[in-house]
This record gives C-alpha cells, structure tokens and sequence, in this order.
C-alpha cells in the first residue's frame, strides 16, 4: 500500500472555497498592517524613518518591534506634511494618505518630493498604487475579515524572505464578526477590541487561507461605488459646514471627515449624541492627545473630526438618517 493520503475526504462540509479574485492578487499578502511595515523596514535595512505625528500607535510600534530609530514630523489642516526635503535628507518617510484625500497628482508630486517613501494607505484600499510606489494596504478597515493586509514594492525584491513566512490561521478570530452579523454590534465590541490589540505581539506572518478566501468573494465594484456615492451625498450637504477642505467625491472612500465649522459645540459632545442615537464614531488615534510631538492643530484634529460612516452596508436611506440626527445636534 501507498503513503496515507493528507487530504481528508467525507465528513462535513466546510465553508465553500470562493473562485474570486482579490482586488490586488500580485500584492504580497501578510497578516496585518504592522507586519506589513516591518516586513518593508527588513528588506529595505531601514534605521531610520520619519512618522507623522498624527497617526496610530501601530506604525510606532512597527518600528519599535523593528529596533530602529524615528522623528516625528506635523501635518497641516489639510493632512499635508510638514516636511521640507532637507528635513528629510536621506531617511525614508512613512507617508499616510489620511481619509484617501491625496489623489494621484498628489501622491506623484509627494513621491518626487520624497524619493524614499513607504505610503500607507489604510484609508485608500482602492487607490491603485503608482509606478514606482511602496505602499502597504489595510484589509480590515474596509471588508468583514479579521485581519490581512497587502505590501507592493516598488521594486520587486525579497521574494524568498515573503515565502519562508509562517501563513496565519484565522479562524480563532472569526466570531466577532459573526456574532455581529446576526445578533449586532454591542454585545461582541470586547471581542473587536482584542482581536485590534492581538497584532501588537504577532510575528510577521502571511495572510491566513480563510481571509484570503473570504476576500475572493467580495463585489469590488459594488463596495467601491457605494463608499464613492454614500461619501459624495454627505459632502454635499455638509461642506459649508466643515473645516476640512475634500474633494467632491473619493473613490471608495473610508469614512467621511467632518469637522464642525461652528463653536456652540464640541466635536466630543456630537460624538457622544451621535453615539447615544446608535451612530458609532470612533475617535481615531487618541494617543495623539498625549503625544509630546504633537503640534495643538493635530491634538484639536483628533478631538473633532468625526470619521461619519459611508461603508458598502449602506445605502442613500441610510445616509440620509445619519445625516438627519447629525443636523438636528448642529442646529439644537
């Protein structure tokens, strides 16, 4: 008789194997952002790097696990760095296209500006890289999936070192995300919240088999254009309002950015009436509150800008409720 066969046969059925395509299937494919990061500063034998200031814990925390050294530097009201490229010199810089609101111009102009960039665009999944460019994308902040992310190098390089890694295993991980899918939000919130804090400790790893699976079965198309249309209807109506200079439309936008123009009210206490209304906006990064880097104009940017909701799960119905109660707590 042969060797025993690996593969099982019978029992029962698991989760069906999708024939989709992800949306960038040459992209090297890690487990999280942060992996995605570090991976970058080995292959790259980075010692040193350039932060924004405004930004998470997460990038400070690639770079620690990575041993090397960073500065911090400001953005502008407009999410610009406040870098010269003498500042700069010869160190690479981590760029974070903030809410997708650089376009490709921009980010051209930026790279020239930059030649040793790394580009984060967490808030910019579907922001097609340009030629040349080192950019790292966040699977999480836009699709139902516990973790994942994509590196594209601008030259390829390392090949070896990305398939020598451990692939991850997801399936530990999958019941917030279920849980809210037939019962809600609230109830597995402590889950969410762990499973965002599991990553900080995680070794570099590819992304697992089941979030590679659940990506081939997402409609791109239909993700994209409701996140473009949802955010194009809230700015809209919500321009004259709003501190924050955007474009009409953002192609597959990740939230839409609204500071208050007016002082009867504090972006903290709309964020609290909107919370008690069930609209859950998040206060992005509040670690830079505390941050001894952090210029006044970024500590009053986290504080009040409200990241308001534009996602593929709702429609123009939806948008016209959140933008209802939103008014009501400007105007009351």
């Amino acid at each position: 008789m042969g060797k025993m066969k690996q593969k099982e046969y019978g029992g029962y059925i698991e989760l069906d194997e999708y024939s989709g395509e992800e949306y960038y299937p040459e992209a090297w494919a890690l487990n999280s952002g942060r992996a995605a990061l570090r991976l970058f500063i080995r292959l790259k034998k980075i010692r040193k790097i350039y932060l924004p200031a405004f930004c998470c814990d997460t990038v400070r925390e690639a770079c620690a696990a990575e041993g090397i050294l960073w500065e911090y530097y400001s953005v502008d009201k407009d999410f610009r760095p406040c870098l010269s490229e003498e500042d700069a010199g010869n160190d690479w810089v981590c760029l974070v296209n903030f809410y997708g609101v650089f376009d490709d111009g921009d980010m051209q102009a930026l790279m020239q500006q930059y030649p040793r960039l790394i580009v984060d665009y967490t808030h910019a999944f579907f922001q097609q890289p340009l030629k040349g460019m080192n950019v790292l994308y966040s699977c999480r902040k836009f699709f139902g999936v516990p973790d994942g992310a994509y590196l594209i190098l601008g030259e390829g390089e390392g090949e070896k070192i990305y398939e020598t890694l451990p692939q991850d295993l997801s399936f530990e991980r999958m019941h917030f995300l279920l849980g809210r899918f037939e019962a809600g939000a609230s109830p597995f919130y402590q889950e969410y919240a762990q499973n965002n804090d599991f990553f900080a400790n995680e070794p570099i790893k590819r992304m697992s088999k089941l979030t590679h699976n659940l990506l081939r079965a997402i409609d791109y198309p239909r993700v994209c254009g409701q996140r473009t249309e949802n955010f194009a209807f809230l700015h809209r109506q919500l321009k004259e309002k709003n501190v924050l200079n955007l474009p009409p439309a953002i192609e597959g936008a990740y939230a839409y950015p609204f500071w208050f123009n007016g002082d009867k009210i504090s972006g903290k206490e709309i964020r609290r009436r909107l919370i008690a209304q069930q609209i859950y906006i998040p206060m992005l990064w509040p670690e830079v509150c505390s941050l001894e880097k952090a210029s006044p104009l970024e500590r009053q940017m986290t504080e009040n800008i409200l990241p308001l909701p534009v996602d593929q799960r709702y429609s123009r119905g939806d948008m016209e409720e959140i933008l209802g109660c939103l008014l009501r707590i400007l105007e009351g």
